[in-house]
């Protein structure tokens, strides 16, 4: 397999670069969500609802979630454009670099998190296998690994993710397997359910729903290489599903069999498991995490290459790798925090992406705003008024219904559905006062 370092940029995808086929964006979309926090998210669920209601609200909500993530993933096959240089058409040249910020604040944290998960996975295949127990090492290898991988661009990640999202599976499977073959399918049907549960089954589908919402940054950097729109919409379908199914299954299956079995709750199969499935179980941990942290590193800089145009893509992997590898080290802190981070980032980002899909699909009926996109200078300062208070409102909506009066729902569908319609009346009104002034200044 012959790998170069990347050169990607956030130019439209020439033609002979848009060579994601089917099978490869659903083996991206695998290994992207075949991740240790969605395995953590599972777990959370259990004792508090049954599995099979978890099972249930996971399959209904990540089918509702995929319904937003191929709607931004087809505007980035259409346009050929990375995320946020798409969010230019929206919120103008200017007012996308604040969104390209906090997308590049969210993935950074989500990149931490996940950082140290994978590296104490790493540590305990190297304590099992070798007797080698050394956390720090493995952040850096974990980190170190991800950063190099990145370098290669889109076209050494697709290589490399497909190989890795085979193998994950396999694991996976074998995991799962392992896991029903000594405890049983029935035994779920005994588990003690909690007296006093703190989820709801509405609060569980609300979750897994901004589980697929925290990923909807990522969609146009990968899909605008794949072949055809179809290819694009089916296959992030197709791997959101399967990735989120198998990693969500596999946390519930791990919760409800450590309280069956007497075991301390956990969201780690290795922890429950025996002889060489324990170095299988901490592996699956481990991949899952390398993979997804390819992906959020490499969004990340094409983040930061969309409001800083001059900065090259090598520049901006090597910078923000650096800066995760030394901020994992900050360990006790980050797993203090990470329900609280995918909270925060459903209320930041959710009205982000609302807005986007309702400028591109119903506002400008598919075609972007070419000015904005390709922003000269002679524009002025560039910025949609409209779009950005809705999303003020919106993030209000969202941080009040989430922290302050949390909705019996939840509040990530009830936040979509406001940042959309707010956008839409604000836009009309914007328009219709721009259309009058024309008007005004004609006579």
């Amino acid at each position: 397999m012959h790998l170069n370092s990347g050169h990607d940029t956030i130019l439209p995808t020439k033609p002979e670069d848009r060579n994601l086929g089917l099978i490869g964006t659903i083996f991206l979309w695998t290994a992207a969500t075949l991740v240790t926090p969605t395995i953590m998210t599972g777990q959370m669920f259990i004792p508090d609802v049954s599995p099979s209601s978890a099972f249930f609200m996971v399959l209904l909500g990540s089918v509702l979630g995929c319904i937003a993530l191929a709607s931004v993933a087809i505007i980035g096959t259409r346009t050929g454009l990375p995320t946020f240089m798409i969010a230019r058409s929206t919120y103008g040249y200017h007012g996308s670099k604040f969104f390209a910020a906090l997308n590049v604040v969210i993935l950074t944290g989500w990149s931490l998190i996940q950082g140290y998960l994978g590296a104490l996975a790493l540590n305990k295949v190297t304590t099992s296998l070798f007797g080698f127990d050394n956390i720090l090492l493995a952040i850096f290898i974990t980190q170190g690994l991800v950063m190099a991988i990145t370098i290669l661009g889109h076209t050494g990640i697709q290589k490399i993710e497909g190989i890795a999202s085979s193998l994950m599976l396999i694991m996976a499977l074998a995991v799962t397997y392992k896991l029903l073959s000594e405890n049983g399918l029935g035994e779920l049907k005994n588990l003690p359910l909690s007296d006093t549960p703190s989820l709801s089954i509405a609060i569980v589908f609300d979750i897994v729903l901004a589980t697929a919402f925290s990923w909807i940054t990522l969609p146009c950097d990968y899909n605008r290489y794949c072949r055809s729109v179809k290819i694009s919409a089916t296959g992030i379908v197709g791997g959101y599903m399967l990735g989120t199914i198998i990693a969500m299954g596999l946390g519930i299956l791990v919760g409800a069999y450590a309280i069956l079995g007497g075991h301390t709750p956990t969201y780690d199969p290795s922890d429950i498991m025996q002889g060489k499935f324990v170095v299988i179980g901490s592996l699956v941990m481990f991949f899952s995490v390398v993979t997804t942290n390819i992906m959020s590193l490499y969004s990340i800089s094409m983040s930061s290459m969309a409001a800083l145009p001059k900065l090259r893509f090598s520049t901006a992997v090597i910078f923000w790798g650096v800066l995760i590898i030394a901020g994992t080290y900050m360990q006790d802190i980050l797993m203090a925090s990470f329900f609280d981070w995918v909270l925060l980032v459903g209320a930041l980002m959710i009205p982000v992406f609302a807005i986007v899909i309702t400028d591109f699909y119903v506002i400008r009926g598919r075609v972007l705003q070419d000015d904005s996109v390709n922003f000269t200078g002679k524009q002025g300062f560039d910025v949609n008024p409209a779009a950005v208070l809705a999303y003020v409102l919106s993030a209000v909506f969202a941080i009040y219904f989430t922290y302050v009066e949390p909705l019996a729902i939840g509040s990530t569908a009830p936040t979509f559905i406001f940042s959309a319609v707010s956008y839409f009346a604000f836009k009309i009104i914007a328009d219709s006062i721009s259309s009058k002034q024309e008007t005004s200044l004609q006579d």
